[in-house]
């Protein structure tokens, strides 16, 4: 009978991929238990992620559509983009226990580790492993709005998603904008998938952008507020520490010009920063230090003044109005390769970068 070393063995499985490994379980009762070991799964996430000659893309492109499209490091697509199947598994506008206001939409949070999260608009939250297509829909919690009680109220909720390697841990993080008259009230709720329950406290240091989610890089998330000048002890970058559970001000450069627009992203790792100017084009800043305010430095310049919003993910850049991701080739060479993924409704194109792993099955 062939003998295969199992030092061997457990090398080729780290090395397959997500699809492969499923099938594989269900051979041998040895494998199907080191598939599902946590220190396996880990191990193979890992893998995954220092593979490195592709990368797949999540792009939504309509108020309820999302696509998956494979390209290689150079930018050019591997596969044509592919619809996925409804996040939430049916239509909850056609549930009419379902209470919202204004079109039923599903918005892309982001992707950590395998799991993509998604937010509707009743505010129901859902962790989705693509690879293995297993899902896990958290606890519905009412949106509570603890200080205002009147008509006049004004509320909007911005939502985070990110891991947690001090705990092992998934959190999902709800921020409760409100404001009446010349009042504010900020209130913090964060999901942990672990514990699976919710807590809630009162500490968000200022009022964060409606239009945007979290952005994960070092163990926090990061959100824009509306300041567009700032002291030295100021910031308009405010982040949420997963471990300590806490908000902290990112330091951040002081920008010529008047500034029209500015979004958070990740560009190779780091915290990135693309500020628009009226009438005078845009500027990719990438933190390369994190924390560190003189670490600043300017990865790309664009002089066209009809760009409104650009944003970096991972090694692209997102240009909603030209409604295509633009790839960038490396930081030494500033070029951007231009590649039309989706015809998106302006306002709708959404995306992330996303690695298959088996997180969620242990």
């Amino acid at each position: 009978m062939f003998y295969f070393p199992e030092e061997l063995m457990n090398d080729v499985l780290l090395k397959s991929p997500v699809k492969s490994l499923l099938r594989l379980r269900s051979v041998k009762k040895s494998w199907r238990d080191l598939i599902d070991d946590p220190d396996f799964i880990k191990k193979h996430m890992e893998q995954s992620m220092k593979k490195g000659s592709s990368v797949e893309v999540i792009h939504r492109c309509d108020i309820n559509k999302f696509y998956s499209m494979h390209l290689d490091l150079s930018g050019n697509p591997i596969t044509d983009p592919e619809e996925l199947p409804h996040p939430f598994g049916y239509r909850y506008d056609f549930d009419k226990s379902v209470v919202y206001t204004g079109d039923y939409e599903i918005h892309l949070v982001g992707s950590c580790n395998g799991l993509v999260c998604f937010v509707d608009s009743a505010h129901r939250i859902i962790l989705w492993n693509l690879a293995t297509r297993k899902y896990f829909e958290l606890q519905h919690l009412d949106i509570e709005l603890p200080r205002f009680t009147d008509l006049d109220l004004t509320y909007y909720v911005n939502y985070g998603f990110g891991y947690d390697g001090a705990t092992d841990d998934y959190k999902v993080i709800r921020l409760i904008n409100s404001y009446h008259n010349e009042s504010d009230c900020f209130l913090v709720e964060f999901y942990s998938l672990k514990s699976k329950s919710w807590k809630r406290f009162e500490d968000l240091v200022s009022r964060t952008r409606s239009d945007h989610y979290g952005i994960l890089v070092g163990g926090s998330l990061h959100w824009l507020t509306y300041e567009t000048k700032w002291d030295d002890d100021e910031s308009p970058i405010v982040a949420f520490d997963l471990t300590m559970e806490e908000f902290n001000l990112v330091p951040c450069l002081h920008l010529p010009g008047k500034i029209a627009s500015m979004n958070l992203g990740t560009f190779q790792g780091c915290l990135s920063l693309f500020c628009h100017y009226h009438e005078a084009g845009g500027e990719l800043w990438v933190m390369k230090d994190y924390g560190v305010k003189e670490s600043w430095t300017k990865v790309y310049t664009n002089n066209k003044t009809s760009i409104r919003y650009m944003r970096a993910i991972d090694h692209s850049i997102l240009e909603v109005n030209k409604k295509r991701l633009k790839w960038y080739n490396s930081l030494q060479e500033n070029c951007l390769k231009k590649i039309k993924i989706c015809s998106a409704t302006k306002g709708c194109l959404e995306a992330c970068v996303h690695y298959e792993s088996l997180v969620g099955m242990e």
